[in-house]
């Protein structure tokens, strides 16, 4: 081996040596925060027993867990669902905060998460507080809490419902010269298929499940806002089904509309959400305002080598525009009815 090789070898060696060093520099620093925040968050937990909630859902509403988990806490729709439904059965928690910024997602995880802030409603008051989007699916989980609160400039609305497809049949057969070849049961079983075009029969059954899929989205908010039934003192906004009729065609709409229209209670900030959930709580329970600890939830944090090393290798900034940011997402989700704006 030449002198030259070895040199760059001990070059390389080194390197590697100071990156690890400071990797296990970085890794007890960090690690040692996070336990220090995780006893704090105990002790907080001891010394009060009556808390307030705050728990967070950013992104797409699906049912698929982010591949990699966060230092702190999961703030994806399988956690969030998870978080209110521990929420539930945690008795020191008093009332909740729903901190949400997402534009909707698929029909069947929104429906789970609306089922079970219904469930949650029912023993502990419920408030959401919307950030910069709180819109379609985000909307239809919104509608199942005891209140709303949103920024005047939040955007929300768009009730509605969206399928759809890509027919890639010309580009295959008449570009790339490929012919697809389907065996099928029945003549709808390739419903929506890329492959062909889509009949006047097949966009006529979609049709009816987009339309049934809305009719839920409304008695959803029936059952949540117009139905509701309370006793609390904190603000309310009434809405009825004259307005919920008119608006409730895809549109979105400001914060600061949504309260004029009745779908949302109050404009405010997240610490405003707060104080509501507060109020609601000491009237629900009798107890003291002062008494009550706000906490983000769950307690527990989720260690993940994955995100630690994001953090050391800064993966976490803005990424550059690729070919997969220009696809929408209800391309990205197809053959699935979405409660989805975009």
């Amino acid at each position: 081996m030449s002198n030259k090789n070895l040199v760059i070898i001990l070059i390389i060696f080194c390197f590697f040596t100071l990156v690890l060093n400071l990797f296990n520099t970085f890794y007890k620093n960090r690690n040692n925060q996070i336990l220090k925040s995780y006893k704090d968050q105990k002790i907080n937990k001891i010394v009060s027993s009556n808390t307030i909630a705050v728990i967070s859902l950013n992104g797409i509403i699906e049912n698929s867990e982010k591949e990699g988990f966060s230092l702190t806490k999961q703030n994806d729709a399988v956690s969030f669902l998870k978080a209110i439904k521990d929420a539930q059965d945690d008795n020191q928690i008093k009332g909740v905060v729903l901190k949400i910024n997402t534009p909707g997602g698929t029909v069947g995880m929104s429906q789970n998460i609306y089922d079970a802030i219904i469930r949650l409603r029912k023993i502990k008051p419920v408030v959401v507080f919307m950030e910069d989007v709180g819109a379609s699916g985000g909307y239809y989980i919104a509608s199942a809490a005891d209140r709303i609160i949103a920024q005047n400039g939040t955007i929300t609305g768009s009730i509605g419902v969206i399928f759809s497809t890509v027919d890639i049949s010309q580009l295959l057969q008449n570009k790339l010269l490929i012919e697809p070849n389907v065996i099928k049961s029945g003549k709808y079983k390739d419903i929506g298929s890329q492959l062909k075009k889509m009949t006047d029969d097949e966009k006529e059954l979609l049709q009816a499940i987009v339309d049934d899929s809305y009719n839920q989205f409304i008695r959803a908010i029936i059952n949540g806002r117009i139905d509701r039934k309370d006793n609390y003192s904190v603000p309310i906004t009434s809405l009825d089904i004259e307005t919920l009729t008119k608006y409730a065609d895809g549109r979105i709409f400001t914060g600061s509309q949504a309260k004029t229209f009745g779908f949302i209670d109050s404009n405010g900030d997240l610490d405003y959400a707060i104080e509501f959930a507060k109020v609601m709580a000491s009237e629900r329970f009798n107890i003291k305002v002062k008494s009550l600890n706000v906490q983000n939830y769950p307690y527990k944090m989720d260690f993940s080598f994955y995100n630690f090393l994001s953090e050391v290798i800064n993966l976490n900034k803005p990424q550059s525009l690729t070919l997969d940011n220009l696809i929408p997402t209800s391309i990205k989700l197809s053959h699935k009815p979405l409660y989805l704006w975009e």
